[in-house]
Order: C-alpha cells, then structure tokens, then sequence
C-alpha cells in the first residue's frame, strides 16, 4: 500500500470515534463510504462523494463539516498528485484542502465532527512531511484537535469501546511525539498500556517506548 492508501485508512479509523454527541445531523453518514472507496482509489466513489459535499457547500457555504471533509480529499488528491510527480499541482491542492480545513475549525472549532477529521489528516501529512520544522508543526495542530475532542468527551471516555479509545490516545501519542514532546506522548503511551493491555494499541506503544526512532502509526490498528 502507497503512503497515500495509509492516509485513507487514517482518516477511516478517526471517522470511527466521532461520535453523535453534537447536536447537527452528521454529515460523514453522507459521503464516507464512498470516501472510504475514493482513499482506496476509486475514482468514482471519489466523484460521487465530491459532487454531495459542493451540493452541501452550494446550499451551505459555511457547512463546517462539509469543507473538513472536502479539505479531507483535497489533501489525499495532493498526495496522489505528487505520487505522480506532479509537484506544482500537489502543492496547489494542499493548500486549498488546508484553508478548508482551517476554515472548518474556525467555524466550529468544539465540533467533534471537525476536530477529528482534521486531526487525522494532519497527523496523516505530518508522516509524511521530510522537513522536520513543517512536521512538528503540523503534528502540533493535530495533537491541540485530538485534545480538544477528547476534552469533549471525557466525561464518557470510559464508556468507549477499545477501538474509540484506543484511537484517540494512539493519535494523541503519536501526534505529540512527531510535535517533539516526547515527554507528552509518553504519558499517552503509558495510559494506553494501563487501559488497553493486551491490545493492538498496547503492542504498539509498547514498541513505541522501547524505541522512540520506530515511527510506525500507533493508530488504525483495529480497523482493517
């Protein structure tokens, strides 16, 4: 799988532990699965779930769920851009997808539906960022977004299941050790082998601890 496809996957795991609690319909129910489809490379999946999220953005320019989620698929067409070698392309379809996004949060910056998503593609470009000033940066923003839900949802956060937990702490310990604090992300990664033993998540921070250079994801893994 190309990093892109991980991007994909990335962004699936965190649609997994949005939850209901915000008052608004959800707009992912609307444009995920072919989403989904899109991030594996179907074309007109993508098609589909584009034309849903412009009809949304026509009746509703300020939807901020909807520009997230288009921000979402720019961001993963800028990927696939520049897997192509199209550099000039990749770098003008990042930054549209980027102002949506940012637009999205400043809209509704306590919306799970847009912290989450946003987390998620942020981390998932932060990876994948060869300056390491740009990827601190980056997984900055995504750490502040993943702390900022999971503050919405600490009062059920020990009603969760594994999979939403363990989303939400692997994000917030992988997205604080790319920011550089490595003494942040160690408190996430102990958490989740105190509340998460013998689960994928804890294999995985554990290996984390025992070696800070493995910069394998430490999330998505219980989703595919």
């Amino acid at each position: 799988m190309t990093r892109y496809g991980h991007f994909g996957i990335a962004v699936a795991a965190a649609v997994g532990i949005v939850t209901s609690s915000h008052a608004q319909e959800r707009f992912d129910y609307q444009v995920r699965e072919d989403m989904f489809r899109a991030f594996a490379g179907n074309a007109a999946a993508l098609k589909s779930a584009m034309a849903t999220i412009e009809e949304k953005l026509r009746n509703h320019p300020d939807h901020a769920e909807a520009l997230v989620w288009r921000g979402a698929a720019r961001s993963w067409m800028a990927g696939r851009a520049l897997e192509a070698g199209d550099t000039a392309g990749a770098k003008a379809m990042a930054a549209e997808g980027r102002v949506d996004m940012d637009r999205a949060f400043a809209l509704e910056p306590n919306n799970i539906g847009v912290l989450v998503p946003r987390a998620a593609v942020l981390l998932a470009v932060a990876r994948n960022q060869p300056d390491a000033t740009r990827r601190q940066e980056l997984a900055g923003h995504a750490a502040d977004n993943f702390e900022a839900a999971l503050a919405l949802r600490r009062n059920a956060f020990d009603h969760l299941g594994q999979h939403n937990r363990g989303e939400y702490l692997s994000g917030l310990a992988e997205s604080w050790a790319l920011a550089g604090k490595e003494g942040t992300a160690e408190r996430y990664l102990r958490r989740i082998l105190a509340e998460l033993p013998n689960s994928v998540y804890a294999e995985r921070a554990a290996a984390k601890l025992a070696n800070w250079a493995d910069r394998r994801p430490l999330n998505c893994q219980s989703c595919h």
